[in-house]
């Protein structure tokens, strides 16, 4: 029985990776990553949080407008950990190796998900209009047809609500078009981590 069954269920493999941490001397190297053992720890923790996000409790405001807030702060915590996780990777951005690992077809998928819920492309403009001047360039990427840099949509959202400039109909978006185009977002760097996670954790194990 696992002794971190929490971890576990948010993580899949959290207490094996743990032993081989252990087994190593507490070093993560085996797994492929940069920093200490809690450096890890303290990504599965807040991998943990993210995963089980269920919302936020707004009074006097309308549940559509609630639930698009409860989404930005969704992809506020979800892009938080995968900055986390980038730097154990040791992958700033753009996220190359990252990327470079999640097939097109899923990339194309999130983009076309976006675009559909966004054809007049308002909240493209706003998040670009307030980016910063680094993310700026990977959204001109996204434009031009680089479908890695859908994920700087996250990093846009984050860094702008987190300094108040963005609510949940940014540039008159529907709320509801805005609230689903962050649970994609936020479900796809999700499953971004886990899969590259899972990948470390079975080389690990092989060569064990």
């Amino acid at each position: 029985m696992s002794d971190h069954p929490h971890l576990d269920s948010a993580l899949p493999g959290f207490s094996e990776a743990r032993g081989i941490i252990k087994g190593a001397g507490d070093s993560v190297f085996p797994l492929q990553y940069k920093g200490s053992k809690f450096d890890f720890y303290r990504f599965a923790n807040r991998f943990r949080m993210a995963v089980r996000f269920r919302g936020i409790s707004l009074a006097e405001f309308g549940e559509e407008t609630e639930a698009g807030y409860s989404a930005l702060t969704r992809v506020f915590f979800v892009w938080s950990v995968f900055e986390r996780y980038s730097e154990l990777a040791g992958d700033p951005p753009p996220y190359r190796q990252l990327l470079s690992l999640v097939p097109r077809i899923k990339l194309a998928a999130l983009a076309d998900h976006i675009e559909r819920h966004d054809p007049e492309r308002r909240l493209f403009d706003f998040l670009y209009e307030q980016s910063l001047e680094q993310n700026r360039g990977f959204l001109d990427r996204y434009r031009d047809g680089d479908r890695r840099g859908v994920v700087f949509y996250a990093a846009a959202i984050r860094h702008i609500y987190v300094h108040g400039h963005l609510t949940a109909h940014p540039n008159k978006c529907a709320a509801g078009n805005v609230e689903s185009i962050c649970h994609h977002l936020a479900d796809f760097i999700l499953e971004l981590i886990r899969d590259d996670f899972s990948r470390r954790l079975a080389v690990a194990k092989s060569g064990s």
